[in-house]
């Protein structure tokens, strides 16, 4: 999500939608042996057996995967954006999908889906063979809700992304909640966005999260809630500052509670400098009662870490896998430099075993990572960015995230385990 992709423009029109009709693209990837770190609670690292590999559109610049899903019918669908410059400026944001019938080893080739701009996010499986997503746009695209009936091959309709009830804008990343009735219907779609109120600009915001239901498939929504709770303050150069949460994944644990992650806003002490959004951070949040109230925020990662993703395992214990675009290392400060960071970017997971209440940091998870620094030294340009994952039934995890260089690299792993290929 960059600076300038949150900054929506209003929705004046609602669209109908034609089918996947471009000519199918290859999607290559096969699984290569891979090995990922987990933290050993002491500072150390243990090594773990896990499987990668790399999708991308060949006729793009940018591979960006915004979205898994498994269907009733055990396929898993992926949701990415091709990406690419336009001859005499602009750019091609394009809406792109592929199917994998073994977990993710082996990918159908990427289905253009046709009419649609801007990048795809929260693909909904709503029971049977009907899916949904919403896309993220900007320049003269809408934000719409865009529906299919045959389990993504075509899509036949889509619907203006219904803005909250004070009419601000509805930005969206991250990944929602459906509760199920025992045929796998959706009964209720969970889901979190966000807007920036007018009169206040980036990086000083802050930004606003809201936390809404629908019981139709998506097509309406209600219960809107912005808690106060999302929000918090930082001191700076003698003055307190307001910060806020921008977009939110959202899970059920196994207790009933509903789980939040949710992006923060960048600490007030990078305002004097050089900013970018991947100085944001990610915290959590929990509702005992449906979504109507929210617990304060318990910050993970105050900077560097966000595009959170929340799952849930079949042994109950969440997972929230996060990119990595600033690695800054917590605890560890010079007086000369301040607090430190490597050039490390990437994606990380973290576990909790008792229904989101606490979170084990020092056994962290890296799943994939480089080291870059651009030559002149400029530290914000991370060349990563958007997440997503699901947790298998044979308590395997998948995930993607959008390395900017090669595509979306997709990462097999067991959390406590090793993964056999």
């Amino acid at each position: 999500m960059t600076v300038t992709s949150r900054l929506l423009k209003p929705i004046t029109l609602l669209f109908l939608l034609a089918s996947v009709t471009l000519a199918p693209q290859c999607a290559r990837g096969e699984w290569q042996a891979h090995h990922i770190r987990q933290g050993d609670g002491k500072g150390g690292w243990a090594t773990r057996a896990a499987l990668r590999q790399v999708l991308k559109h060949p006729d793009s610049e940018f591979t960006m995967p915004f979205s898994l899903v498994q269907m009733g019918n055990g396929e898993i669908a992926i949701l990415v954006s091709r990406e690419k410059a336009k001859p005499g400026g602009g750019r091609i944001v394009e809406p792109n999908i592929a199917f994998s019938k073994d977990d993710g080893a082996s990918w159908s080739a990427f289905h253009a889906i046709a009419n649609i701009k801007g990048r795809p996010v929260f693909l909904t499986w709503l029971g049977g063979k009907r899916l949904s997503f919403a896309t993220q746009t900007w320049e003269d695209a809408k934000e719409q809700r865009v529906f299919s009936d045959d389990y993504g091959r075509s899509w036949h309709k889509a619907v203006e992304l219904q803005r909250t009830t004070s009419q601000h804008t509805y930005a969206v990343e991250g990944n929602n909640w459906v509760d199920r009735n025992k045929k796998g219907q959706a009964q209720a779609i969970f889901e979190i966005g966000w807007h920036l109120k007018a009169g206040r600009s980036f990086p000083a915001g802050p930004y606003t999260s809201v936390f809404r239901r629908s019981a139709d498939d998506g097509h309406a929504w209600g219960d809107e809630v912005s808690p106060v709770e999302w929000q918090f303050t930082r001191e700076h150069a003698g003055k307190r500052w307001v910060r806020g949460t921008s977009e939110g994944s959202l899970v059920r644990a196994a207790n009933g509670d509903l789980v939040a992650a949710l992006r923060t806003d960048a600490p007030p002490r990078y305002f004097e400098k050089v900013h970018d959004d991947s100085l944001e951070g990610t915290a959590i949040s929990i509702s005992k009662d449906n979504g109507k109230t929210w617990s304060r925020l318990h910050h993970l990662f105050e900077v560097g870490r966000h595009h959170a993703n929340l799952q849930r395992l079949p042994n109950g214990h969440l997972v929230c896998t996060v990119i990595v675009r600033q690695d800054i290392q917590a605890g560890k400060r010079t007086k000369a430099e301040g607090q430190l960071t490597s050039l490390r970017r990437g994606c990380d997971a973290v576990i909790s075993k008792d229904n989101g209440r606490t979170w084990n940091l020092t056994a962290r998870y890296e799943l994939d990572g480089f080291d870059f620094l651009r030559e002149d030294g400029y530290y914000l340009d991370c060349k990563v960015g958007h997440v997503s994952a699901l947790a298998l039934a044979d308590g395997n995890m998948l995930c993607v995230y959008g390395d900017y260089r090669q595509g979306a690299v997709l990462i097999k792993w067991k959390p406590g385990g090793n993964v056999k290929r």
